[in-house]
């Protein structure tokens, strides 16, 4: 009976899993020449590599990333120039191919697989 508890477990966890999108890892910028990294263990999203700025690799461009479960988007803090600071925004995801950062409403960087 409890291998039989374990595995129905299992399979569920397994179910959920699949149906919910591992944003981690590489992603390209939709507009830019440059590979953003999503690190989840720490909670940012960086400057994987940039053909135009080389500078720029390792530039922290999100920070705090924070994920709400309910509806599947994320939390995050994101420099501004215009503010000269960091400014709370919103991430989504379409489909899992695909990340929208938001700032007011208003689309700012859209990230690809």
């Amino acid at each position: 009976m409890f291998k039989l508890i374990v595995l129905f477990s299992f399979l569920i966890f397994s179910i959920e899993a699949k149906g919910k999108c591992d944003i981690s890892g590489l992603w390209k910028h939709s507009a830019k020449p440059a590979t953003l990294f999503v690190d989840l263990s720490k909670a940012e999203i960086s400057v994987h590599s940039h053909d135009n700025n080389s500078k720029v690799i390792g530039l922290v461009v999100l920070k705090n990333l924070e994920v709400n479960r309910a509806s599947s988007t994320w939390a995050a803090k994101m420099y501004s120039a215009a503010e000269d600071s960091f400014v709370s925004v919103q991430i989504s995801s379409a489909s899992c191919n695909q990340l929208i950062v938001s700032f007011n409403g208003e689309e700012v960087l859209r990230l690809l697989r």
